[in-house]
């Protein structure tokens, strides 16, 4: 209802400008949205949720259980999917999981010039975000530090600066694991018979001069993503911001990076729900990480950082803003 639609974009903006009353406002989102079906699944300890419309912009990870008032991911089991036939997908195991592993991170923005200009120093607070209008990126410090921690954690091959491009991406195999920290955008305003998963992607090297290579503009978009080959991926991580975001199909789930993720096989993808902060973001990421090294589950894992950052010696990182900002969908 327009009732609900409204509530949540109210959660959605005090969640990204951090403000004190986000969570208050989730638990009136967690009153609209869940405790109808809290009422009707009191013995079911694993709910399966496809999410329509609005719905795919809730983190679900920031409601509340009517009886109990816990967060509903330390009562029942959550599993985001994006329809439901995911699920007969998802039953199949795949034949062959490739042994790889694959992190992108802290792309080199500008095309190197042979008289290059020193940057600018950037600040830590540097956000994860996209206006393709201005067409400026601005390098994201933090993920150098996050590409390098988690390429030591799962073992994999680290693609970074002038490396990590758009075209390495999609010539490389199917990864088991690929990770990808920059930044992702989505853009709200449709042009007529635009093709939706042309509005939201993830920006790489070179990305400043998308002109300067014929070959590679520096961006890979969702439709670029959708026709890629990863069966047998197992998770695909973008650590950037409104990653989570697209275009809202009714009964088809957020029709961007999260579908296409899915058209191209793998099994499941952590995105993120709106602009996230470069140097908190590098800690959660690490420490679920560690979760899923120490054998805890994907669903299992991002429950547990997110009930550690709920708690976390840095009181800024408590807040929704950061905790709540990456949501699972797929393979729990």
């Amino acid at each position: 209802s327009d009732r609900i639609d409204g509530i949540i974009s109210q959660a959605l903006i005090a969640s990204q400008e951090q403000k004190p009353e986000a969570q208050s406002i989730w638990n009136e989102v967690s009153r609209s949205v869940l405790d109808p079906l809290a009422i009707n699944s009191q013995k079911n300890t694993t709910w399966f949720i496809s999410p329509d419309s609005e719905l795919n912009k809730i983190p679900f990870a920031a409601l509340k259980d009517k009886y109990s008032n816990n967060f509903i991911s330390d009562v029942v089991k959550l599993r985001i999917i994006t329809t439901g036939r995911e699920l007969l997908e998802l039953a199949k195991q795949p034949n062959n999981r490739p042994k790889q592993t694959l992190v992108v991170a802290n792309p080199t923005y500008e095309v190197q010039s042979k008289d290059p200009k020193p940057q600018a120093e950037v600040a830590l607070a540097q956000t994860r975000s996209g206006d393709l209008g201005s067409l400026s990126w601005q390098p994201l410090p933090g993920t150098a530090k996050e590409g390098n921690v988690i390429a030591n954690l799962i073992n994999a091959e680290l693609l970074m600066n002038e490396r990590a491009t758009a075209l390495a991406l999609q010539e490389k195999d199917a990864s088991r694991v690929l990770h990808i920290a920059t930044h992702a955008y989505f853009l709200s305003d449709e042009e007529k018979g635009e093709n939706p998963l042309l509005r939201s992607g993830i920006v790489l090297a070179g990305a400043n001069q998308p002109d300067a290579n014929p070959e590679d503009d520096g961006y890979l978009t969702a439709l670029e993503v959708a026709k890629l080959d990863w069966q047998g991926t197992e998770m695909v991580v973008i650590s950037g911001c409104e990653s989570g975001k697209g275009d809202i199909q009714s009964g088809e789930g957020v029709y961007g990076l999260k579908r296409a993720i899915a058209v191209a096989g793998a099994r499941s993808s952590l995105l993120s729900l709106w602009k996230v902060d470069d140097r908190a973001t590098a800690a959660f990421m690490t420490s679920f990480y560690k979760k899923l090294k120490d054998g805890k589950g994907r669903a299992d894992a991002l429950a547990a950082t997110q009930k550690e950052f709920r708690n976390h010696p840095i009181a800024g990182w408590r807040h929704p803003y950061v905790w709540a900002a990456f949501q699972l969908s797929g393979d729990w």
